[in-house]
């Protein structure tokens, strides 16, 4: 656990442009300042990320709600004792008890993502790591609930995960390596219930930019199964004449994908993408 992956994990967890994420790494800052202070949970001297344990972060959240408890009724406390006065927002207003529980579901989805590491690495064959990986993210029931989408958040967010790190953080097409503009896109789409057994499945990701991901999902771009090169759709040859085309799609026709060392995209799975996918020539 790091500061930067807790503002990951919340950023792609709250709405574009909240703010949440920035807000709740100050709130821990401000934590971090105060709690050596009180004598309740021993952390060792650590920061508040290197607290792994949710049973001790579940402790710290009941002492900090209680010293904001005792500073609402204007009771001496350590925010007043040892904070700074501008940051007296943070405990009233929430931030810290919000940031507390947020820090607590990231240490039991890193928990979980540890749990999915070794399952890869123990696995050599793609479609045994899906499996194994869906019953560990518990994916095996259809639903659209909240636990429903929370359990899907979490496998997919495990699949971009292990997707880029197979192409080594970069776009397959373009060599991109700006984490935020990376995306992992499915071959076959998640959505494709007759094929759920390979939502997971490392041979069935490519990694790719946001314009490309896009123009993949669309079907306005496919890969060759037989060398892994660009098709470009009929529906994009009608943009020729625009001044992007040739800088962003005629410039890749024909160009092969960076292909993996491990879990290259299957080709039954690219000729699925070409035939029920793609748009077409």
């Amino acid at each position: 656990m790091d500061k930067q992956g807790f503002i990951d994990f919340n950023t792609r967890l709250s709405p574009e442009n909240s703010g949440k994420a920035d807000s709740y790494a100050r709130a821990i800052q401000v934590l971090d300042e105060v709690l050596p202070y009180q004598d309740v949970v021993d952390l060792h001297r650590q920061s508040l990320y290197q607290v792994s344990d949710t049973a001790v972060i579940e402790a710290i959240l009941h002492l900090v709600n209680d010293e904001v408890k005792k500073m609402k009724l204007q009771q001496q406390n350590i925010f007043d004792d040892y904070g700074k006065p501008n940051q007296r927002s943070y405990p009233l207003k929430s931030f810290c008890s919000a940031a507390l529980k947020s820090l607590k579901k990231y240490a039991q989805y890193m928990q979980d993502v540890n749990e999915a590491d070794r399952i890869v690495a123990q696995e050599a064959d793609p479609r045994s790591i899906s499996t194994r990986l869906i019953d560990h993210f518990n994916l095996t029931k259809e639903g659209e609930d909240v636990v429903s989408e929370s359990k899907r958040r979490k496998g997919q967010d495990y699949f971009r995960r292990m997707i880029l790190t197979n192409y080594g953080g970069r776009c397959a097409l373009t060599g991109m390596d700006i984490p935020q503009l990376l995306l992992a896109s499915h071959i076959i789409p998640w959505a494709e219930k007759a094929h759920k057994q390979d939502r997971l499945n490392p041979c069935n990701g490519i990694c790719l930019s946001a314009l490309y991901d896009k123009a993949f999902d669309q079907g306005l771009i496919t890969f060759s199964p037989d060398d892994y090169s660009v098709i470009l759709s009929s529906a994009l040859q009608e943009h020729k004449t625009a001044e992007y085309y040739d800088k962003h799609f005629g410039s890749i026709a024909g160009q092969k994908i960076q292909v993996p060392k491990d879990y290259a995209p299957k080709r039954d799975f690219l000729a699925y993408h070409r035939d029920h996918v793609f748009v077409g020539r």
